[in-house]
């Protein structure tokens, strides 16, 4: 007697993470990698999709296999069919919020320099979570701004400044 071993969501998103970072490392091999003090074109896209490789293993080996009719580990997202669980709606709060910090980095890093951008970034897509205080979510904002000044602009050089209101 044979038994069918059914896979997760999470298997098919590991899938298509590997296949993913495979198609982008193999493309950024087409290119000059250079190295760590002086970076090539095809240095960031290798490292990019080595990294998605090694995700989406880690997602894949880290996700249970289990047989029809095993119950999973997490709860599973709602299933419309089943009558025992009840309707949720969606998350619109936290799509918005994240989706407002990226339109807020993208207009004030280049209006405003870093750390308006970021600030402005992390708080509102903070604020997304409903348990998020404003206070927990300015503090969040400013050690990221402190990491973001330290690791970009002094460490990487980044040619964008830190403030340039315009």
């Amino acid at each position: 007697m044979r038994r069918r071993i059914s896979l997760r969501k999470d298997h098919a998103g590991a899938l298509l993470l590997i296949a993913l970072g495979a198609a982008v490392l193999a493309m950024g091999l087409a290119y000059r990698m250079g190295s760590l003090s002086n970076m090539g074109a095809g240095f960031t896209p290798v490292v990019l999709g080595a990294l998605l490789v090694l995700v989406g293993i880690a997602i894949g080996a880290t996700t249970p296999i289990g047989t029809p009719g095993s119950t999973p580990v997490a709860p599973a997202v709602h299933d419309p069919g089943d009558p025992a669980e009840p309707a949720r709606r969606p998350e619109w709060r936290g799509w918005l919020c994240i989706l407002g910090g990226v339109i807020a980095f993208v207009l004030l890093g280049e209006h405003g320099g870093l750390v308006p951008a970021t600030f402005a970034s992390v708080f509102i897509a903070a604020m997304g979570d409903r348990q998020n205080t404003w206070r927990g979510a300015a503090l969040l904002s400013l050690v990221m701004v402190a990491f973001g000044v330290a690791t970009f602009h002094y460490g990487l050089k980044l040619q964008l400044p830190l403030f340039a209101w315009q």
